[in-house]
């Protein structure tokens, strides 16, 4: 008959155990102040100081959103998609792709954090696109390579009186 160690030496069996058992105790309490230390560098905002992973939002728009998220251009169904390749000239555009830009840099050092950006991109994404958005003038390069640009023209507006805006100080 083969006895085994811990048959043989049952007190050094059971040392063995508590000593593992004591250095998994370690672990999980260093886990566990590693993710607290991470938890309260997120909500503290030390994430703030890490540097963005695109430099530009150029270099987002192009590198990450069309490629991530294309769109069919033209007409789709009962709707046109429009889209411009210069969109940098779109003064709208710009504000609110930097908008989502920096927004999805903040949403990618967190946990959940994409989850209320896609959201956000989910609202932007008709309005950039849509027949009323900042591309609505504008299309695509067709079978010739020819694309349009059309700037949206802007809208008059005339400065208030003088003191009108007083009240606020």
């Amino acid at each position: 008959m083969i006895t085994t160690t811990s048959q043989q030496n049952p007190n050094g069996a059971a040392t063995q155990l508590d000593e593992l058992a004591a250095g998994v105790a370690r672990l999980t309490k260093q886990v566990a102040d590693l993710q607290q230390a991470q938890t309260e560098r997120v909500r503290a905002g030390d994430g703030d100081d890490q540097p963005p992973l695109y430099s530009t939002v150029e270099e987002w728009v192009n590198t990450y959103l069309l490629p991530t998220f294309p769109r069919p251009v033209g007409e789709v169904a009962m709707s046109r998609w429009h889209w411009c390749e210069q969109w940098w000239r779109h003064d709208e555009a710009v504000t609110r792709l930097s908008a989502l830009w920096y927004g999805w840099e903040q949403a990618r050092l967190q946990m959940t954090g994409m989850l209320p950006w896609l959201r956000e991109l989910d609202h932007q994404m008709p309005i950039l696109y849509g027949d009323d958005g900042p591309f609505r003038n504008c299309a695509v390069s067709d079978d010739l390579g020819v694309a349009q640009h059309y700037s949206s023209p802007e809208v008059p507006a005339e400065l208030a009186p003088e003191n009108w805006w007083s009240w606020w100080d």
